[in-house]
């Protein structure tokens, strides 16, 4: 989801292309045990292997992915824990066949050496999702300082988010530190006083926040959009100084050291491995068909934090919502 200095970062802008439909050579099937019947084509014998990165969202996306495919499709899913940034080189390598929500301004460096490049991965289209990176607070923060509503607010005030953690400084609350973010960049370039701390993981941030939010307590951390935490918490997002061809420019150099900018809006794509089209075009076809908004996506987000499975959410969500996926089944031949 996000990105660092020495991963690379943002090609923005480019609205990514849906892969045509994928082959013609997939059998009819009349009604497998767990198929879709017979106008549905059926995946082959071998599992097919989804990403899991780090964050609800990307587990949400392969729940729903794993319940249909299984049950309309014939195939076996295997959902693959795998951190964002390692999950190119085993596509490339065909160790995994496909992920399903990749933020195009982390992944620049990778998009041009995987998938323009046609070094073993292609781009498996757009997921239907917009997604959006920034520095959030709570709203009580933000009524209590109206000046905190940009950046130039903050500066000059940073001591109000100490802890005992950052001494006289501000705190900054990062995430997972394997995910992508430019803060500490933009911390440096605009000269505020804050000390990025990383909370260790999505999980890890949410209940920093949820401490601060019943103690009506300061707080300022990286966090993003869609996530059904927004509407918990009532967050509101700092206004940075706007994405802008200098920071485009840093970004395309692989160079995060000019970068002072708000994150830019990521239109959310998918990849797949080169081999999974020849391998199981039922699999490729359904997931390069596969489109859901952001608020679906959150629902079903909100069912495995409440403590559903990811297999109970996926189903309970397939079940509910027909007229969604039937729209991403791939007809047989």
């Amino acid at each position: 989801m996000m990105s660092r200095k020495q991963a690379g970062l943002v090609a923005m802008g480019a609205t990514l292309m849906v892969l045509a439909a994928a082959c013609t050579d997939v059998k009819k099937t009349g009604g497998q045990a767990g198929g879709g019947g017979a106008n549905v084509a059926q995946c082959g014998s071998d599992p097919i292997s989804i990403a899991v990165n780090a964050w609800v969202g990307a587990e949400a996306n392969a729940a729903v992915a794993k319940a249909v495919m299984q049950e309309q499709l014939g195939c076996t899913v295997e959902l693959v824990k795998i951190d964002e940034f390692p999950q190119f080189p085993a596509l490339a390598q065909g160790d995994l066949d496909a992920t399903l929500e990749v933020w195009p301004s982390v992944h620049p460096k990778e998009y041009k050496q995987y998938i323009q490049n046609q070094r073993g991965v292609v781009d498996g289209g757009e997921l239907g999702v917009v997604g959006n990176i920034g520095w959030f607070m709570p709203s009580y923060v933000l009524d209590e300082n109206p000046e905190f509503a940009t950046w130039e607010g903050l500066k000059g005030n940073e001591a109000i988010f100490a802890t005992a953690e950052t001494g006289d400084q501000g705190q900054f609350l990062g995430s997972d530190p394997n995910f992508g973010f430019y803060d500490e960049e933009i911390i440096e370039n605009l000269e505020l006083d804050f000390k990025v701390v990383y909370s260790g993981s999505e999980s890890a941030s949410l209940a920093a926040l949820d401490k601060a939010y019943k103690a009506g307590e300061p707080m300022l951390m990286y966090f993003w959009s869609p996530h059904w935490a927004q509407d918990k918490y009532d967050l509101v997002e700092v206004e940075l100084p706007p994405f802008d061809d200098a920071c485009a420019k840093a970004l395309e150099n692989e160079d995060a050291n000019g970068y002072a900018c708000d994150y830019a809006d990521d239109v959310l794509y998918k990849a797949f491995s080169d081999k999974l089209e020849t391998n199981d075009p039922a699999a490729f076809q359904f997931l390069s068909n596969m489109q859901w908004t952001a608020e679906e996506q959150n629902a079903v987000a909100l069912d495995l934090e409440e403590g559903m499975s990811p297999d109970e959410a996926g189903k309970a969500w397939a079940d509910a919502n027909k007229d969604v996926w039937e729209k991403w089944l791939p007809a047989a031949a």
